[in-house]
């Protein structure tokens, strides 16, 4: 009976799953028809570029999945955002950003990086307007109105409030909790500043952790407080007074200063409308996909982008389609680098950081790679992102130039092990632990017992012997002698701001700052345009399911079905190759001569066909992410 049973539920399985393969061979035919006719659409001639701030802006671009088949839209990358933002100031097209914010969804350094491409736009005399219904609804929105601060005007729905109320740092301390429960943490740090276990090994925050606290956290205050008090017109004296005000009422943020005008959405609205006769609200995503204007070159010059997000963690990302990226691989990442420097189309390396650390050895694997990767002479450029901090750090410490935002936290040059002990808890809780070893070390790592003084001797000289290989190394990066990397390291985070103030960053500043700066060191200009090419190259969707099933045990066939599918969606590419190169060209045929030909050359027409009319199998996107010119 039991045999049967499974039989059936096999059968089942299996219908299911040709209804899944089914669907997913539909889904994809409609996003292959649709797609790259979206990627040949005109532009409209009056683009309002719409920011959605409270969506957030992920780092990097995103692993395969199933939304790259249509099925579920992509977070917009921070990448994306700032290329726009870029490209839009010199389009014709664009008239106008307008952005949306209710509450704090970035790192500060990832505002900063925002604050600083808006301010960029306004140079172009532009309108940059921003609506928020409420920023913080009673709760604290200090960064959230940093950044709205950007925006040439900012409008406020009449009963909303603006959460202006400062910064705050809370550590809950748990020693007095494991003690009564009989836990003890043991905690061997390089050095006093290195603090990420003393929340479970004190009571109350260590005078070294506090010192470096206060003058991160400081350091940040004052950038906010300066950055609106510059953006607003405003003393620093007035923006810290309404800060002890905050949270403020819509009328108070008013006669504050604070914002510009108190409205609905629909007035807001109406506004633009107004301002700009038949505006398009266009996404940032839908605007990349518009392709550069006609007149603009095309880019001859290439710079990979690297992107290393996350923990650092020996062996390869995880890349599955069916749980996305979740942290830095030292493998793939080290490949990464050591494909875009072998490629002869790459002409300078730029290496975006947003990491906390991890795994020491995992970090010196990258590390390594990028000491080789600079003997190919290409620049070697890093972009701190919110956090460069210890393995995040190590990473970036050897490249040519290391850029940071002022408020990116970086630093923390140290090492850091510890384990709980539940020695105590087994004895009041009368249980009784038996242990088999072999060998004299054998249980060094037990939670049942704290380490004895030879294990503690042993992971004292191990710890001694990271530190001394970090310091020499950051050292060495930051051409500075040894004893004065120690001074700086003992494990301490700096802002970016006193990071560049004492040497462990070059210049403060974004991406779009390193990007210009890789410019530069490559023979262009910061006007010149460049190709960014996306290291590691993404898989096909399709690919990564394989990849990812390829070591289960997969009943009826399942690999085989899904090879099928693979197979399958492939012949449809082929079979639908000349009817979407042909819906291409007589969409770029028909859009081209409803203008005159002197604003259209034949040159222009014919050179737009031959480039639409090209097709590669297997091109997922609807705009090319791998390649994108800035």
């Amino acid at each position: 009976m039991r045999t049967i049973a499974k039989f059936l539920v096999g059968i089942l399985a299996s219908l299911g799953f040709s209804v899944l393969a089914l669907s997913g061979i539909f889904i994809y035919f409609l996003s292959s028809m649709d797609g790259v006719p979206n990627q040949a659409a005109e532009a409209p001639e009056n683009i309002i570029l719409s920011l959605n701030l409270d969506a957030g802006f992920s780092e990097g671009q995103s692993g395969p999945d199933f939304s790259s088949l249509g099925v579920s839209s992509k977070r917009t990358t921070l990448q994306d955002a700032i290329i726009a933002l870029r490209r839009a100031g010199n389009d014709d097209r664009v008239k106008a950003i307008v952005a949306n914010i209710s509450g704090p969804s970035l790192g500060l350094a990832q505002v900063q990086e925002i604050r600083d491409a808006v301010a960029k736009f306004r140079t172009s005399g532009k309108p940059a307007l921003l609506y928020t219904d409420t920023l913080g609804e009673l709760g604290n929105a200090t960064t959230a109105y940093y950044l709205a601060t950007a925006f040439e005007e900012i409008w406020l729905q009449p009963s909303g409030g603006i959460g202006l109320t400062g910064l705050a740092i809370e550590q809950p301390y748990l020693k007095g909790f494991l003690d009564k429960v009989g836990v003890r943490a043991n905690a061997l740090q390089r050095y006093e500043y290195k603090s990420a276990a003393e929340n479970l090994t004190n009571t109350e925050m260590s005078e070294p952790n506090k010192e470096a606290l206060d003058a991160l956290f400081g350091s940040i205050f004052d950038q906010l407080v300066e950055g609106i008090a510059d953006a607003r017109n405003i003393s620093e004296d007035n923006v810290k007074a309404l800060m002890a005000e905050g949270p403020l009422l819509a009328k108070e943020a008013m006669d504050g200063g604070l914002v510009d005008r108190l409205a609905y959405r629909d007035e807001f609205n109406q506004n633009l409308d107004d301002m700009i006769d038949d505006g398009k609200r266009v996404s940032v995503r839908r605007y990349l996909g518009f392709g550069l204007p006609e007149e603009i070159p095309e880019a001859e010059r290439s710079v990979a982008v690297i992107n290393a997000v996350g923990a650092i963690a020996r062996g390869t990302s995880d890349d599955s389609p069916f749980g996305g990226q979740s942290g830095i691989g030292a493998d793939t990442l080290a490949k990464a680098v050591r494909d875009a420097a072998e490629d002869e189309d790459i002409d300078a390396i730029l290496l975006r950081v947003d990491s906390p650390g991890g795994s020491y050895v995992a970090s010196d694997t990258i590390w390594r790679e990028i000491i080789r990767a600079k003997e190919a002479d290409k620049p070697f450029i890093v972009s701190m992102g919110n956090t460069a901090a210890s393995g995040g750090y190590f990473i970036a410490m050897n490249a040519d130039t290391i850029f940071a935002q002022p408020g990116t936290i970086t630093g923390s040059i140290g090492v850091i092990v510890n384990k709980l002990v539940f020695e105590d808890a087994l004895d009041k809780l009368d249980i009784n632990w038996s242990t088999l070893k072999y060998g004299e070390n054998g249980d060094i790592f037990t939670p049942s017992r704290d380490f004895n003084e030879a294990e503690l001797d042993r992971m004292n000289r191990t710890l001694d012997t990271i530190y001394d290989d970090f310091t020499t190394k950051a050292a060495e990066g930051r051409d500075m002698p040894v004893a004065e990397m120690r001074e700086l390291a003992k494990g301490r985070v700096w802002s970016g701001a006193d990071a560049k103030r004492i040497g462990l960053v070059d210049e403060l500043g974004g991406l779009s700052d390193a990007i210009d700066h890789t410019k530069i060191a490559i023979g262009l200009t910061p006007d010149d345009l460049v190709k960014l090419v996306s290291y590691p190259k993404q898989k096909d969707p399709f690919q990564s399911v394989l990849d990812a099933l390829e070591d289960g045990s997969l009943p009826f066939g399942l690999k085989s079905a899904i090879e099928s599918l693979v197979a399958i969606t492939q012949s449809i590419n082929t079979w639908i190759a000349p009817y979407r190169a042909w819906t291409r060209s007589w969409r770029v045929v028909r859009a081209t001569f409803d203008h005159s030909l002197g604003h259209n050359s034949k040159k222009t027409v014919w050179r737009r066909l031959g480039t639409l009319c090209s097709f590669r199998p297997g091109d997922w996107a609807f705009h090319d992410t791998e390649h994108r010119p800035v």
